[in-house]
Order: C-alpha cells, then structure tokens, then sequence
C-alpha cells in the first residue's frame, strides 16, 4: 500500500526542473526499440524537426493529456516536417496498450534501462520508484536541440511547441542554412557544389598526405584533393574521398549543400580536417547509407566547398 501511495504521489508531481538547459546543444544520439520493436535513432530524424517528448508513466492523467494533445494536432506537425516521439520507462506491452486505447498516431520509445533519459538529463526518481521527468526536446534538421521545455504543462503543452516551432521555423527560412541541391559554378572541366571556388591561393594536398601528418591539417582549412568513391545514397550530403589505401568521409558543412548521388571521380575539397569519434549508431548509419566500413575513431573533412573534376 505504501509503495502504491507514493507512486500514485510521484506521479502526480510536476516532473519539472533541475537539470540545466540543454538548448542550443547537439541533440544526444539514441537507439532504442518503439511499442512494435522497431529501431529509432536520432539519425533517422536528419532533415526533418523532431519533437522528443518524455513523459513519466502509461495511462496516467497528464500522461494522457498529453499525448491526446499531440494525438489531435498530429497532421499538423507532419505538415510542418515535423515527427513526434514520444518516451518513457514503460516496457512495448504498456506503450502498444496505451497506443491502442487512444489511437496515437506516433511511436513511443521504451527506455526500460534509463538510457537515453539519462542522456538528456531527464532521469528521475530512486529505488522502485523510477520515472522520465516531464520535458520536451525540439531537435531542428540537423539534430540540434533548438527548444528544451523544462516545465511542462500537459494541458498547454502543445500549443507552447506548435508556437515554438513556427517561430523557429520561420527563423529558418529568413536566414539559415537551407541545403543547396543546385551547383554553384559549372565549366567544361570541373562542377562545384557549395561556396564559390575561390582559393587560387590555398596549396592542395592529397589525402595521403593529409591523413599521414593530420596534425598539421586540424587548424585551419586548406583543399584536400582524391578520388570520389562513395556518396550518401538517401541524400546526397556526404562523400568519401580516397586514394588507394587512404580515405575519409567528407562532410558537407552540417549539409548546407548537396551533390549528386552518382557523383564519381576526382574531387577537389576545400574544407578542415577534424578528428572524429563515431558512436556505434552514427557508424551503422553510414554504412546502411552506402559508406562502408568505417572505424569508430579516424578523421573526416567539414567540406565549405567541392570542386568535381569533369
């Protein structure tokens, strides 16, 4: 009776603050199984908004609320580019039954192990009585957390990310970064995708070089020079340069442009070499986009610029 009075009281709470924000912060990657034992991860949310919402128990009265409230305004957030996830410490029988009682239309994570709400600061509770503290995560397209709602209301929960969201979209279409699919300059010898090829005084280097003396690389940028061999097959917004044994996947400045999925042959890359630690998501996640075998630990190049030679 005692451990029913306090979860009852637990629950009840307003699963509020005491982590500090986390907006304006990298979105942490995850990789948890839904109601039906399906993977989600972050990755799988690239280019779209995504509205992570956590929330304590199954089939409890704010709970309930809260997911209604999404429930109703689903089409809406899908015509805004934006999924809904939501998630708590429930196994996939109590999402699917929750799921089911109300007709939700979007997935519910099950986070049994405290994972991704440890992640995301959201853990709470002790001994029996554990839970996901009430926040909201809006992550932009490129996994960024743009909105973290620290304090949330279930009965006004919605309309504070709907309004969230809209003005932040429209902050994105005056101003940033919108992928570019066109090519930026295209001559009978060479085609270039992002910033304009303006670096007649920047010395090349080919990848061997780069990758056997990388220190000399990571401070400022310099062109990069070998051989396309891969590209992002969903988007476009990624490549591998190599030369014979010599390799490194080139990323498109947070995929502020993209090339064509065909591309192939030499490549020029104006861009900075960084050192660069995979989680074991962000590594199936390349390699299910058609990249390979990649190491966990090596160096990638933030490309501003490539020059595709004809």
């Amino acid at each position: 009776m005692f451990k029913k009075t306090m979860l009852f009281v637990l629950l009840s709470m307003n699963f509020m603050v005491n982590a500090m924000s986390m907006q304006g912060q990298p979105a942490p990657s995850f990789n948890l199984q839904d109601q039906d034992g399906k993977i989600h991860q972050l990755s799988d949310y690239a280019g779209k908004w995504l509205v992570v919402y956590f929330y304590p128990k199954d089939d409890t009265r704010g709970c309930t609320i809260e997911a209604k409230a999404f429930r109703d305004n689903y089409a809406t957030l899908q015509s805004m580019n934006t999924e809904v996830l939501g998630v708590s410490l429930d196994d996939a029988e109590s999402h699917r039954a929750f799921i089911k009682k109300y007709d939700l239309p979007f997935n519910l994570l099950v986070d049994d192990n405290k994972v991704m709400s440890k992640d995301y600061g959201v853990d709470g509770g002790m001994a029996f009585f554990k839970y996901a503290k009430r926040q909201t995560f809006l992550i932009n397209p490129q996994s960024m957390i743009a909105k973290h709602f620290e304090e949330v209301d279930p009965n006004t929960h919605y309309d504070e990310v709907y309004a969230a969201l809209t003005a932040l979209q429209k902050e994105s279409d005056h101003g940033k970064k919108v992928s570019k699919t066109e090519p930026t300059e295209v001559t009978d010898t060479f085609t270039v995708f992002g910033d304009a090829w303006e670096y007649s005084d920047v010395k090349s280097n080919d990848i061997v070089s780069v990758l056997g003396n990388p220190d000399t690389y990571l401070t400022e940028n310099s062109i990069i020079t070998g051989r396309i061999t891969k590209v992002c097959q969903k988007q476009g917004c990624w490549m591998i340069l190599a030369d014979g044994e010599s390799f490194a996947r080139v990323d498109f400045n947070d995929h502020a442009f993209l090339i064509p999925k065909d591309s192939n042959g030499s490549a020029e890359v104006y861009g900075k070499l960084i050192a660069k630690e995979l989680t074991p998501e962000q590594k199936a996640h390349y390699e299910s986009e058609g990249a390979g075998e990649l190491p966990l630990k090596s160096f990638e190049i933030v490309a501003y610029s490539v020059k595709i030679l004809n």
